[in-house]
């Protein structure tokens, strides 16, 4: 917990558009809580939390401290600025997206800053596990929320950094409840809290846990989801091919790329570590397997592995033979659930039908079309054909106009030789006048 600021130093931060209640126009006023405690129950580097009651019901009102903001982006610009130093200390090879890291991790916290979404996230959560009554999140009050003030409903639980007082069969279980929760959110809802440290986890009275602080959370398209489950499962089940596949095709990498055998070696490493390295973190061996082979990764998958590694951690610290392979079953089964469950078939068969009716709509556009062009290759066609025509009727014309002309001048020879032997003055003649008769058969055809 950070020294927390004097509630005089958080004045500033109470402002609000209009507070209804509120004895001064435009100002937040704590008037219009039943109590309202001015000393913090806990304090971040960012924010400090204050008790408080509003119409008898037992709540938290969450006030970002001033001036943050500008501390962040002064704070991310150094960062940015040492980039290439960090680089060639860590050795990152150049296919690592620190540039796309840093600006997720900036775009986090910026969000974080803000409570309107935190809130969004918060009921976002609440609906993902509704029909799960053993994880809990906090309500939220909209009428008093804005950018940088959150009102919630408090929730009453010890926090999971204190699990030294709970025996070990508790531990045991809430280690299983924390981990397959969070495979939930990733593999199921696509949408995960990516600080779930044990200071955002509260362990219920009846054994459950609520979720805190959702201010950073991790998003997964349809296709990373996809892509990650299919290399958790191939870790599961031990299938070297399966999950080598899988993790280049996430790095959207050949096996031509790289030494494939040797990556294959190393992936049959992470999974007999994965599977019986009792009492070890393993969930970072992912990234180290994308740094030695140069592979990179989505944006998000460097959120969702800083969660994992908190997740695993946490259910170590509880479990000390903790493995989260364990819980892959029951969340293969859940996933198979999710996906074939008579609602979800419905609304598969629903958009397909959509499809279908779309296409068969267009139908005879498209058959029109197919006609149409069919109907402009004819006729392409028949322009062609009459093209070869005309050109070989002009190559006969020349050849026919030759021939006459060379029949001509070789009878008027023949004739003037045929003065003297007229046998040659015979041929002549006949060659003369058939060459007549050619020209003008070839001039009446034209006609």
């Amino acid at each position: 917990m950070v020294k927390p600021y004097d509630f005089e130093r958080m004045q500033p931060a109470l402002s609000l558009g209009f507070c209804p209640g509120s004895k001064e126009t435009g100002r937040y006023s704590i008037d219009i809580f039943d109590k309202f405690n001015t000393e913090p129950i806990a304090s971040a580097s960012i924010a400090q939390v204050y008790e408080a009651v509003l119409n008898g019901e037992n709540v938290v009102v969450k006030i970002a401290r001033p001036g943050m903001m500008d501390v962040i982006n002064l704070d991310l610009d150094i960062l940015y600025d040492l980039k290439f130093i960090f680089v060639k200390l860590l050795g990152i090879k150049t296919q690592i997206d620190i540039d796309g890291f840093l600006e997720e991790f900036k775009i986090m916290l910026n969000r974080e800053l803000d409570y309107r979404n935190e809130a969004l996230n918060m009921e976002r959560f609440r609906e993902n596990f509704k029909n799960l009554k053993q994880v809990r999140i906090p309500k939220v009050y909209w009428e008093l929320t804005s950018d940088n003030i959150l009102v919630m409903e408090h929730i009453y639980g010890v926090p999971l950094r204190d699990f030294r007082t709970f025996s070990l069969d508790k531990r045991k279980r809430i280690a299983k409840l924390i981990s397959s929760s969070f495979l939930r959110m990733v593999y199921i809802d696509g949408y995960f809290h990516a600080d779930p440290h044990p200071g955002n986890i509260f362990v219920m009275k009846d054994g459950g846990i609520a979720y805190l602080d959702f201010g950073a959370v991790g998003k997964l398209d349809s296709e990373i989801k996809k892509g990650m489950y299919s290399i958790f499962y191939g870790v599961y089940i031990k299938d070297v091919d399966l999950a080598a596949r899988a993790f280049l095709k996430l790095a959207r990498k050949s096996p031509d790329d790289i030494d494939i055998h040797a990556f294959k070696w190393d992936v049959d490493e992470l999974i007999t570590r994965q599977h019986y390295g009792k009492g070890e973190r393993h969930s970072d061996d992912f990234v180290k397997l994308a740094l030695k082979y140069d592979l990179s990764l989505p944006r998000t998958f460097s959120l969702l592995e800083r969660a994992l590694v908190l997740i695993e951690s946490t259910c170590l610290d509880l479990d000390p033979e903790y493995n989260i392979m364990s819980d892959v079953k029951t969340l293969s089964k859940e996933i198979a659930r999710s996906k074939y469950s008579p609602a979800r078939l419905v609304e598969d068969f629903q958009m397909e039908w959509d499809n279908f009716y779309d296409l068969m709509k267009n139908v005879p556009t498209g058959i029109n079309d197919i006609f149409e062009s069919v109907k402009m290759f004819k006729e392409a066609n028949v322009v062609k054909q009459e093209n070869a025509i005309e050109n070989r009727r002009f190559i006969i014309s020349i050849f026919q106009n030759l021939f006459i002309t060379v029949l001509l001048i070789a009878s008027i020879t023949l004739l003037v030789l045929g003065q003297k032997e007229p046998d040659l003055e015979t041929i002549g003649l006949v060659g003369f006048a058939t060459s007549i008769i050619l020209a003008a058969i070839i001039i009446l055809r034209k006609k």
